[in-house]
């Protein structure tokens, strides 16, 4: 009786020490929960054809703090230079600058490239709610239910076993901008604005839309997709046939599902809450005045006007116009300071009527000023730096784009 016993005690030390064991054994699938430092392991948030946007530290802005904008030049200017992110076609290619993508396609014109662009978003489902061709512009309105690019294994191996439980609706819409090249060719330009539905209340029981980071993953996925578009309408040149964006369009766009719809208008409601919200703290004096008034790039001009167009784009502002020979973007921007009616007293409604928040246009200039340096500034109607209290706060939110 005595053997057995100890026979069983050493079994359960062997097991116990098989455990502790197994526990301490790495793993090439292991998840280190603890640790703050990356793991050497090959990635899997990011599919194999495609670029892991954190792999080169330097191409970010420093974390923990304010960053300077010496310190932006600076780390603007460590970065290494990619010429491409996705296999080159014949005579167009992806060019990458930080986390900016353009597709750049040789020999051909905007309006040569617009149909074809246009029917492009039509074909991957979206609904276009801007189609200004005489402006080179193009907008999708929000779509939630496009494929997202992965976020990993292991949220998707998650969300199987808890029935998406957890997992909220996102929407996203694009904007794509055609500007000529200098050597006669074109430039698209595709920016992603994002809205994500946050689960609210004390039991879960409600949500909200809220404006999510910028996706440049999202960007330049589209961007792929549109040059593989272009190539494919190349080769049925060749073929003798006729380009997709020619094809007869015969089918009817569906109508939209009303919720999709009230959903969709909570997401702009929501994101132009956002956009006020954020200029309205930048909206006083003392804010203002710590926004410089023009800032200066370690660039040349052709690669500053893309970026500040690019960046334009990203913050959600209308541009009216751009003329590249001057250096000017006639954009439209509504200082938070202005009274809306609901803001106004009741004698003065009365007197002077209701007054709306009216969009004013504004010029951003962008001026070379070496062969390696240029400056951005808000200028006014005669050419020099605007210094008001809207230039700033247009400034403000051009210079977070721009890092």
């Amino acid at each position: 009786m005595t053997d057995l016993r100890l026979t069983m005690r050493f079994a359960a030390v062997l097991a116990t020490g098989a455990l502790v064991a197994g526990c301490g054994t790495s793993s090439p699938t292991k998840v280190d929960y603890k640790s703050d430092s990356k793991s050497k392991e090959a990635s899997l948030a990011v599919p194999p054809n495609m670029l892991d946007e954190t792999a080169d530290q330097r191409s970010l802005p420093p974390q923990g703090g304010a960053t300077s904008l010496s310190a932006l030049q600076q780390v603007q200017q460590a970065a290494p230079a990619l010429d491409t992110v996705a296999p080159a076609v014949a005579g167009m290619h992806i060019q990458r600058d930080g986390t900016e993508s353009w597709l750049v396609i040789d020999g051909k014109q905007p309006a040569d490239v617009w149909p074809q662009v246009r029917r492009f978003w039509q074909e991957q489902g979206f609904l276009l709610v801007v189609d200004q061709r005489d402006k080179g512009v193009m907008e999708t309105d929000w779509n939630e239910t496009h494929p997202q690019i992965n976020d990993g294994l292991i949220r998707s191996v998650i969300s199987k076993a808890m029935g998406n439980s957890y997992v909220t609706a996102e929407r996203n819409k694009y904007r794509t901008r055609l500007d000529s090249a200098p050597n006669g060719g074109t430039y698209v330009f595709i920016s992603q604005k994002g809205m994500r539905e946050a689960i609210t209340g004390s039991n879960n029981d409600s949500s909200k839309w809220e404006a999510k980071p910028n996706d440049p993953a999202l960007e330049t996925e589209y961007l792929k997709r549109l040059m593989a578009v272009l190539a494919q309408n190349e080769q049925r040149a060749k073929n003798g046939e006729p380009p997709i964006a020619n094809i007869k369009d015969n089918t009817v766009p569906a109508a939209k599902d009303k919720k999709a719809d009230d959903a969709s208008s909570k997401a702009a409601a929501a994101i132009a809450a956002q956009n006020v919200s954020r200029t309205s703290a930048q909206g006083n004096d003392a804010a203002d005045a710590a926004v410089p008034s023009e800032v200066t790039l370690g660039e040349p001009y052709d690669r500053s006007w893309l970026h500040v167009g690019l960046a334009l784009d990203r913050a959600n502002f209308t541009v009216d116009d751009r003329d590249r020979s001057k250096g000017l973007y006639f954009v439209r921007y509504v200082d938070p300071k202005d009274l809306t009616s609901a803001e106004q007293g009741f004698w003065s409604q009365l007197f002077h009527g209701k007054k709306e928040k009216q969009a004013k246009q504004y010029r951003v200039n962008v001026k070379a000023l070496t062969a390696d340096q240029t400056r951005v500034a808000v200028v006014d109607d005669s050419g020099a730096i605007d210094t008001s209290s809207p230039a700033r706060q247009i400034m403000g939110l051009l210079v977070n784009q721009l890092r």
